[in-house]
């Protein structure tokens, strides 16, 4: 576990080598076959309403993929992001003891991105506008990365002065000074959530802590839906996207993708009433967001099994006494709904496999918790 999950990051920076990624993939299902034949688990006895939502999203995905046979690319990765969840489920104890792994790959990651940028760059080290991606193929990728990078090692690095540089200085260097409009936001707001990390260790105020990040989660999807809406009805997305327009946020690349979304959205509210409620074919060029995506691919049964998922995760991770994997998992879930916006983040193994796992983690260490200590009630919040 240790060596794959410091080599999920750097064949991250690799995947032109597509069977890296094949590799990946075939040592998750290997290793997800030998934990069940070891461990053999009571199915029946710990299977999860999010189990269930899980595998019915596979059915659809199934479904959709059988009407194109040519997206194997899509469905094989969308799958392995569920396997991934399930992987979570039954080694969460085994990945508690080698998180060292993620602080050690995401050290490398951040550093050989630094320095190719100063290599690259020179003088204009600081006025880069547009990284062309550093070591990986756009800026979006880059910048996901780097904040992904930043999240385990503030999260689970040990406390050196290194940590405090790489995390406050370096990571936000490498994200502002790119093209990647989605990522400075969701990078802000995953600065907010580990400063409220912070301040619940200070203060121990866990219950206002749980209201807080359920009012952000709640409030992501809310401007999420807000975006997306003048795909669905006859709204200007400018004077929409006027308020929040401006510093970090450019509304001019958004301004862009809705007529691609319009376009899509048009085909998916053309086609019969069973292709709206479980979707097409798995194919459809320059859609560029996960919600889109699951309406097409999946139908509104899709969209609604999404949504129930986060729910009954958020619903776990208020029960988990294990609170750097409650924030952990609540900061993973926003970079993944957030960078969806405009990007099919689900599609994407270095976006989806990292979400899916530790949302098997929280629901199998809740369970554990509660079979270790059934005298204690759950505390309400």
């Amino acid at each position: 576990m240790t060596l794959f999950l410091f080599l999920k990051q750097i064949v991250d920076v690799l995947y032109r080598y597509h069977w890296m990624d094949y590799m990946m993939v075939l040592m998750v299902v290997v290793m997800l076959i030998y934990q069940l034949l070891l461990v053999r688990p009571d199915i029946k006895k710990h299977f999860t309403v999010s189990d269930s939502i899980i595998l019915l999203l596979g059915v659809l995905l199934t479904v959709s993929y059988c009407r194109d046979f040519g997206e194997y690319g899509i469905y094989f990765k969308v799958l392995s992001a569920f396997l991934m969840y399930f992987v979570g489920r039954v080694y969460y104890d085994r990945i508690q003891e080698c998180l060292g792994a993620l602080v050690s790959a995401g050290y490398c990651i951040v550093y050989a991105n630094f320095i190719h940028r100063l290599v690259k760059f020179g003088f204009a080290f600081f006025s880069v506008t547009n990284a062309g991606g550093d070591l990986y193929y756009y800026d979006t990728d880059m910048a996901f990365a780097m904040i992904l990078a930043m999240v385990f090692i503030g999260m689970f690095g040990r406390n050196t002065l290194f940590k405090c540089i790489t995390v406050f200085l370096v990571c936000p260097y490498m994200v502002q000074c790119s093209d990647a409009g989605i990522q400075k936001v969701l990078m802000w707001i995953i600065y907010l959530l580990m400063l409220i990390y912070l301040v619940e260790k200070i203060t121990d105020k866990r219950k206002l802590s749980n209201r807080i990040l359920a009012v952000v989660v709640t409030g992501l999807l809310a401007v999420v839906g807000f975006i997306m809406l003048p795909v669905f009805c006859s709204i200007d997305s400018e004077a929409l996207l006027a308020p929040i327009s401006g510093g970090i946020f450019n509304s001019e690349h958004m301004l862009g993708r809705y007529d691609g979304w319009r376009e899509v959205w048009q085909h998916i509210s053309g086609s019969g009433f069973v292709q709206q409620l479980f979707g097409n074919q798995l194919g459809y060029p320059n859609i560029g967001s996960l919600y889109m995506k699951i309406l097409y691919s999946l139908g509104f049964a899709g969209l609604f099994l999404l949504i129930a998922f986060v729910v009954s995760v958020i619903y776990y991770c208020l029960r988990i006494k294990d609170r750097k994997t409650f924030y952990t998992t609540v900061i993973l879930i926003v970079m993944l709904l957030g960078t969806g916006v405009t990007v099919i983040s689900l599609e994407a193994t270095q976006m989806s496999w990292f979400p899916m796992m530790f949302a098997g983690m929280v629901i199998s260490s809740v369970q554990v918790e509660e079979t270790e200590s059934p005298e204690e009630e759950t505390e309400e919040y």
